[in-house]
């Protein structure tokens, strides 16, 4: 006859286990309560019951209950295991410190006589099916309770989170104890703890044999076979009122809850919803309340504004969960196809007061990142849409870690060609961004042109604000070549403009350079540049009456970082220019400067020209905003300083 007890198995020719299990020590130290909330609200969005109506989120609620622990078996055979376990590595030579103090501690906290237990319920989903499952069945249950390292969706939309995931929940144990139950949509009933500490001992027919490292709570129907307990088995510990399930769903609950450890953990856990599950709950697919002794949170769609700009208004932790609540509500999405036609959503919103941020989002709203891989003041929003084959959408999820904060081929080890595809995707998705970026780029409004990079580069003339008193000679624009009538260059790398159209002479003279003659000429030595012989602004010429050289009065120039060796030049002109060449340099450590070469540019709305130069140009500016595209030969980011030449001449 069975009996409801701990059952460590035998552990034969195994291997001997510590307490370093790698499932679980990952999901320590992702930040507070962000791997237990990601991991708990992932499983349940996949789990949703698909009968029932889109406009019904999937509920999840956080419950701190206290255990009287005297009450209830299971901590009466669980510090029996604890004991032989302290046995066994009291006398064994390959015990370490760590080890014990593993075991002293959860030792000690056996000794509290109110234990904590996270109870964790979903809600509107379809439980784990399959309690009853013949041998030849897949079991949903069996999946997450009595299986390691194996990974089947429920169905095309699931992420497969039944595989190394299902461990977080044990990183925030102090018993590394957690319990399961379930109603499941069949109608099977199971409930069932699980435990991961270290290699044991225990007498069988006489002798004390080693014993695995993970035990269960069950009943145990012989000395090898086992099944759930069930609500007719004498388990006063699967009867209290937190699994007094009437709904179909899933209870996780965390036994020994290190509530010391994980201090405020309500407010923790409603921030880490907010920021990994936003557009869930923003979307009406998720709602999450989270409730203690102390404190109740309701997170739903109609309190997100209050949460994000009342309750948590504060909190570094969300400034770009606000970004990304502000993208989509004040933007239209861009839909792009990757695989499927509209498979992929980008919502794109600027702000000046926005830092530089692109967040990736799965169709169920769950956050996979965020990041800074866009220019300064743009929030991008990208959403993967279960949509057509879902190609896209399952590729993705096998190029995510355990943890699925990242979209990676790396991840993807055994299989070389669904390893090229997700490359080959992920390198689409970030040229869709860039296309939608600079489709954008020339609608910025002129006076939201300084995006905090130009601080660190010259050129800010807010002081320049009467136009009419100077052509533009300005002291942060050096002219750096000039060209005659004819296209001969007249170039001289030491030339220095002044801040306006009077002053002394230059003290040096230029040289004209140009291509080679079949016949050799002499070179012609031309008269000095001077910046005081004309009463007109600008800088006019000395003894050369066909010449005259001014640089472009900018009252605003910022140059931003886009992607790779990509960036973007804004330029606010007081009028219109012509014949405005453009060099680049790039600003060192120690204050000095290297000229770096343009691959190509281009205008907004014109086409792309490629130079391979050090220089751009003849380029004609607007009155007002234009937008120069540049990608330079250097391929690393670095800060980048514009010089601007303009030629004018004189009939």
């Amino acid at each position: 006859m069975g009996k409801v007890c701990w059952d460590f198995p035998l552990l034969g020719t195994g291997n001997e286990t510590g307490n370093n299990i790698a499932a679980i020590t990952m999901f320590k130290g992702t930040g507070i309560m962000d791997g237990l909330a990601r991991e708990i609200c992932q499983n349940s969005l996949d789990a949703k019951n698909k009968a029932l109506p889109d406009n019904i989120p999937v509920r999840v609620v956080f419950e701190l209950v206290e255990i009287e622990k005297n009450k209830f078996d299971l901590f009466k055979g669980y510090e029996d295991a604890i004991d032989n376990c302290i046995a066994y590595w009291n006398k064994n030579p390959l015990s370490t410190e760590k080890i014990r103090d593993f075991l002293n501690s959860i030792k000690h906290y056996l000794n509290s006589s109110i234990i904590p237990m996270l109870n964790i319920s979903d809600y509107n989903t379809v439980g784990l099916k399959g309690v009853n499952a013949a041998d030849n069945e897949i079991s949903y249950w069996n999946l997450l309770v009595n299986s390691e390292g194996i990974s089947i969706k429920q169905d095309d939309t699931s992420a497969g989170s039944f595989g190394i995931g299902k461990n977080a929940p044990f990183a925030y144990s102090a018993l590394n104890l957690v319990v399961y139950n379930t109603l499941a949509e069949d109608g099977g009933r199971a409930f069932e703890g699980v435990t991961h500490l270290v290699t044991s001992q225990r007498e069988h027919n006489g002798r004390f044999l080693k014993t695995q490292n993970t035990g269960k709570y069950l009943f145990l129907e012989d000395e090898y076979n086992g099944r759930p307990i069930i609500p007719e088995d004498d388990c006063h510990f699967s009867q209290i009122d937190a699994f007094n399930r009437s709904d179909i769903g899933t209870d996780v609950a965390i036994v020994g809850f290190n509530s010391d450890e994980y201090e405020n953990w309500e407010k923790q856990t409603a921030i880490s919803i907010l920021k990994n599950f936003i557009l869930s709950i923003y979307y009406g697919k998720l709602e999450v309340t989270i409730k203690s002794n102390n404190v109740t949170y309701d997170i739903t769609k109609n309190k997100l504004t209050d949460y994000l700009y009342k309750t948590f208004a504060n909190e570094d932790a969300l400034k770009s969960t606000k970004q990304i609540y502000e993208t989509i509500r004040e933007s239209q999405p861009i839909n792009v196809k990757i695989a499927d036609d509209n498979d992929l959503s980008i919502y794109v919103k600027y702000n000046e007061t926005y830092a530089p941020t692109l967040s990736r989002f799965r169709s169920t709203g769950m956050l996979i990142n965020t990041s800074s891989e866009v220019i300064p003041r743009y929030s991008v929003v990208i959403i993967v849409n279960d949509v057509g084959e879902m190609d896209l959408s399952k590729t993705l999820r096998e190029a995510e870690p355990p943890q699925h904060t990242e979209w990676s081929a790396k991840y993807i080890t055994n299989n070389p060609e669904l390893h090229k595809k997700a490359k080959r995707y992920i390198r689409r998705i970030k040229a869709e961004i860039q296309h939608v970026l600079d489709s954008m780029d020339n609608s910025t409004p002129a006076e939201s042109m300084d995006a905090g990079v130009g601080d660190y580069l010259p050129g800010n003339s807010d002081n320049d604000s009467n136009e009419s008193e100077s052509d533009g000679i300005r002291s942060d624009v050096r002219v750096e070549s000039i060209s005659d009538a004819e296209g001969r260059i007249l170039y001289r790398r030491n030339y220095s403009t002044g801040e306006s159209g009077t002053g002394d002479p230059a003290s040096l003279t230029a040289v004209k350079t140009g291509k080679k003659k079949r016949k050799k000429k002499k070179k012609e030595q031309l008269a000095t540049i001077k910046s005081g012989s004309s009463s007109s602004s600008g800088v006019s010429s000395g003894s050369n009456p066909k010449l005259k050289v001014t640089t472009p009065l900018v009252f605003e120039h910022r140059i931003f970082y886009k992607a790779a060796n990509k960036y973007q030049l804004y330029i606010n002109a007081p009028k219109d220019y012509d014949r405005v060449y453009i060099k680049f340099f790039a600003g060192r450590d120690d204050g000095g400067q290297d000229e770096i070469a343009v691959k190509n540019y281009k205008l907004a709305n014109k086409p792309r020209i490629d130079v391979e130069s050090k220089r751009i140009g003849p380029i004609s500016l607007s009155a007002g905003p234009n937008t120069v595209f540049i990608e330079f030969t250097l391929g690393e980011r670095i800060a980048i300083i514009p010089e601007f030449t303009r030629e004018v001449h004189n009939g």
